[in-house]
């Protein structure tokens, strides 16, 4: 038998031993579908359900939305083995409700590539079956991140990615029609032999009408009674019938779960198709410049395939062979005031070398920083290991492994002579300022004093609040300095500073202004970028003789982190909390219905909102208007004109739960984190810079709820405005700061560096060519020189394309084309073509060729030919300067054109050479 154990609220059903089934996380008319998380946990619930195999627990109204029926069920679940026949796949995974991709990366979708099938159902295993004609060949698991096959399974699992089977696939679903599933299957949990528990009756009838009420309210107020009919009929069926079979659960006490192990396997994996190109964008050519890229076109000589990328600068195109797409990238800078290259007069070369010359001086002022700090013996701070064991079971979560890494760093500079100079970079929410949490306690450890210095009032009393509870039970005294101290308590503070009875100082920029430390033997910074250039100066100084830990929630590009790393200790934190769930984007005109169930709905489950709204002139009318709109919540006002104690007394009030919504000017951006507050709304969303939407958005979604941001807008907006928008719902998921990056904050992450004063040369080059000139001169100074592949190949017999019909996705054929022309090694070449194999199917011979040019070229590179020819006779090449190597006993030299004629046969030089690329 299947037992149901309902519990009064979602927060309620963190139980050990019982599998959760989660309400829709969703409200009717919404224009979101209930999360992938929710609908596959719910199916996997009925699966488990027909094998008599579910203990779970759940909300009486997760329980009452309806389901297919055990009978509807059981025909559509499919098991494939090795061996059996299959006709048709697209039409069956369309038929369960699964969505058709290129790359499988999120649970409800499926691909087909060719005889390779990949999907990911409720079960969470990502699958791939190989077919020969029809039959199946082979069933593999593989990984979501590198779609890379992993081992091989004895079956393939299919079940609906839906809760009903909607027949009708030419038409698509609306999200809202995705949630009243009653329309299309009328079964329901009790069908399944299920024994129900209730664990506090009055609780769960109280929660669940008080909810229901409020949903009924907000639709009745809808012009359109049609939805609240639908709703009526198919939203969700009687709860009395569940009531009536509910038994009492007995009273043993329940064990709450630590941390759900299985959220993390639901975070989607970022989608980076928006580093490759696209028609139309601008983009570097690194030896020509700035140009557009206008086509890729196909040209068939003699029979012979070859595809060219067709780049349009100011006075002239150019066709750049695709297989040299490493030449070539995309533009990051400002788009609007960047001009063409010319190509007839050289402007690129003018800029590249202006742009030499600034690195050289950046490179050179870092080498010398760092000179200074190695000549100077600093203070060694040991800690002391049995205090802080104890101190870091106070952390109320698991530690990401980038976070032990990073802490790991950190004591390691502490623990050397060396004055420690770290800059810790991480997205909002991923665990920065515990790493320094755990310096500071480590300086205090070591009898030394900290200071914590932030950009602003609110994330200075955030942290005040945050470390002063953590330390409180290990006697050590943290005072907070801001423009809320008053006169009286400043002295005293000072003088506590200046005689070491007090260990850390947390405060704004003011608290560099005449303080005397007794000992002081670390300075965190956060969110250095922010500070003014007096104040950057101020910090310089103390990075030569002072532990110096900087934080900051902007993304950098990896190849500046690889270019900083010789020059600079860095620590990233690339991964998220274990739990943490994508954030919900809403995006739409602004609707007082949508405004009110959202606080509701966030204000039943235990939570708390953030609504933004940016004019401190109208932000008491949208008090009054909220007031009305939802009047059982409490509210409070926090805005930069407020007096000192009345935002002290706001961001206290809301910061210890005393208040259900905050109600505030873009304050919030930096600093606030309520692990509660899981809803953003956002009333004048059109106002805003993308960077300064994804900063707000981070201010939710810091717990393993799921967060809803809301960005609302008036009913007229221009089209470029919504595209901004919309931009920001497209960035979801881990890693999703760094593809937001590409468009508007990895120029900040240099600016959070080295200064904003760098903008210039970034725009004349674009980002990723300036980090590579970067990265060329940081190797040049610490002795790494690594040439890039230069070798250039004409005259290939062959077709080099990899065609539409074997990759059909135009980023992953771009993609492939970029990495087999980067490649620089024969083993990389080889684990490419490995690749090709498993995910694709077969390579055509066009594929092979490809990749056995590519080897030729890299082979010579090797061998020091800076060009070759493949003629009749053999092979005409020019080595590099001094250079020459004997490719074949029969040559002759042409001394007029300095040039080789090898005669041999190419493709046996390949074979002869190559162990791993045997053609």
């Amino acid at each position: 038998m299947n037992e149901i154990l309902i519990v009064p609220t979602e927060k309620d059903c963190e139980i050990e031993g019982y599998y959760y089934i989660p309400d829709y996380d969703v409200l009717p008319y919404e224009n979101l579908k209930p999360s992938w998380y929710v609908r596959s946990r719910r199916i996997y619930a009925l699966y488990l359900a027909l094998q008599g195999k579910l203990k779970a627990v759940c909300t009486l109204r997760s329980l009452l939305h309806y389901v297919m029926s055990p009978e509807v069920f059981k025909n559509e679940i499919y098991t494939f083995k090795i061996g059996d026949e299959v006709s048709d796949f697209e039409n069956l995974f369309s038929r369960l409700g699964y969505e058709r991709v290129f790359n499988v990366r999120e649970g409800g979708m499926f691909s087909i590539r060719g005889e390779i099938i990949d999907y990911l159902g409720p079960n969470n295993v990502p699958t791939r079956i190989e077919l020969y004609g029809n039959i199946i060949e082979d069933i593999r698991r593989f990984d979501l991140k590198t779609q890379r096959s992993e081992a091989s399974l004895e079956s393939a699992l299919i079940l609906p990615a839906r809760e009903f089977i909607y027949e009708d696939k030419e038409n698509t679903l609306e999200p809202i029609e995705e949630q009243l599933v009653g329309k299309y299957v009328d079964g329901t949990f009790l069908d399944y032999d299920v024994v129900l528990y209730i664990s506090d009756k009055k609780s769960v009838l109280e929660h669940f009408s008080s909810f229901e009420r409020e949903l009924r309210k907000s639709l009745e107020g809808l012009s359109d009674a049609k939805r609240l009919f639908d709703y009526k009929k198919y939203g969700i069926f009687d709860y009395e019938e569940v009531i009536s079979k509910a038994r009492t659960y007995p009273s043993q006490p329940l064990q709450k779960v630590q941390v759900k192990p299985t959220e993390e396997e639901y975070l989607s994996v970022p989608i980076l198709s928006e580093d490759e190109l696209q028609v139309g964008d601008l983009v570097v050519h690194r030896k020509y410049g700035i140009a557009r890229f206008s086509e890729i076109k196909k040209v068939d000589t003699s029979g012979k395939q070859r595809e060219f990328l067709v780049l349009s600068f100011a006075d002239s195109m150019l066709y750049v062979p695709i297989e040299r797409i490493d030449l070539v990238e995309k533009y990051i800078g400002d788009e609007i005031n960047v001009k063409l290259d010319s190509l007839k007069k050289g402007t690129w070369s003018r800029k590249v070398d202006r742009a030499k010359k600034n690195i050289e001086e950046l490179v050179r002022e870092l080498v010398l920083l760092q000179h200074v700090r190695n000549t100077i013996t600093g203070v060694s701070l040991p800690g002391e290991a049995e205090l802080e064991e104890e101190f870091a079971k106070t952390f109320p979560f698991i530690e990401t492994p980038d976070q032990l890494n990073a802490i790991r760093e950190v004591f390691e500079d502490l623990e050397s002579e060396k004055p420690m100079d770290r800059l810790l970079v991480g997205d909002a929410g991923y665990g920065k300022t515990e790493v320094a949490i755990r310096a500071i306690f480590r300086a205090v450890a070591s009898g030394k004093q900290a200071a914590l210095l932030a950009p602003t009032t609110i994330l200075a009393k955030q942290h005040y609040d945050n470390i002063s509870a953590r330390f409180e039970p290990f006697g050590i005294k943290v005072a907070l300095l801001n423009r809320f101290t008053t006169k009286k308590e400043r002295e005293e503070i000072l003088k506590g500073v200046k005689e070491g009875r007090i260990d850390v100082l947390i405060g704004t920029h003011s608290i560099l202004k005449d303080i005397k430390f007794a000992d002081l033997g670390l300075v965190v910074i956060d969110e250095e970028q922010k500070f003014g250039v007096e104040q950057k100066e101020k910090f310089k100084k103390l990075r030569v003789n002072v532990n110096v830990l900087s934080m900051s929630a902007t993304p950098i590009p990896r190849t500046l982190h690889m270019a900083l790393s010789n020059l600079k200790d860095l620590s990233e934190i690339k991964t998220p909390p274990l739990g943490r769930k994508e954030i919900q984007v809403h995006i739409g005109p602004y609707d007082e219905r949508i405004v009110k169930l959202a606080i509701l709905r966030e204000v039943g489950r235990g939570g708390q909102v953030i609504y933004v709204h940016n004019r401190v002139n109208t932000i008491y009318s949208v008090y009054e208007k909220l007031k009305e709109l939802v009047p059982e919540v409490s509210i409070v006002i926090a805005h930069g004109q407020q007096t000192k104690s009345e935002m002290k007394r706001v961001i206290d009030a809301f910061y210890h739960k005393h208040a259900d919504v905050l109600l505030c000017t873009t304050i919030v951006e930096n600093g606030i984190d309520v692990p509660d507050a899981n809803t953003l709304i956002v009333d004048d969303a059109h106002r805003y810079g993308l960077a300064q939407l994804y900063q707000l958005r981070g201010r939710v979604g810091r717990s393993d709820k799921l967060a809803f941001a809301y960005f609302l807008h008036p009913k007229h907006v221009n089209d470029k405005v919504l595209e901004r928008l919309y931009a920001i719902k497209s960035y979801q998921g881990p890693g999703s700061g760094m593809k937001i990056a590409m468009k508007d904050m990895e120029i900040r992450g240099v600016g959070a560096i080295f200064g904003l004063e760098q903008h210039g040369y970034i725009n004349d080059l674009g980002l990723k060519y300036y980090l590579d000139l970067l990265n060329e001169a940081v190797e040049q100074v610490s002795g790494n020189i690594q040439s890039k592949i230069d070798t250039e190949i004409e005259g290939i017999p062959d077709s080099i394309v990899i065609p539409e019909s074997y990759i059909y996705d135009p980023f992953e054929r771009m993609r492939f084309y970029r990495r087999i022309a980067s490649v620089t090694s024969e083993e990389d070449l080889a684990d490419i073509r490995e690749e090709l194999v498993d995910r694709f199917g077969k390579l055509p011979v066009s594929v092979n060729n490809l990749i056995k040019y590519a080897y030729l070229r890299l082979m010579l590179w090797n061998k020091n030919v800076s060009k070759a020819t493949i003629s009749d006779v053999g092979l005409v090449v020019k080595f590099k300067k001094g250079h020459f190597e004997e490719l074949s006993p029969r040559y002759i030299y042409n001394e007029k054109e300095d040039t080789y004629i090898f005669f041999m046969d190419v493709d046996e030089l390949i074979n002869t050479n190559s162990a791993v690329l045997r053609t």
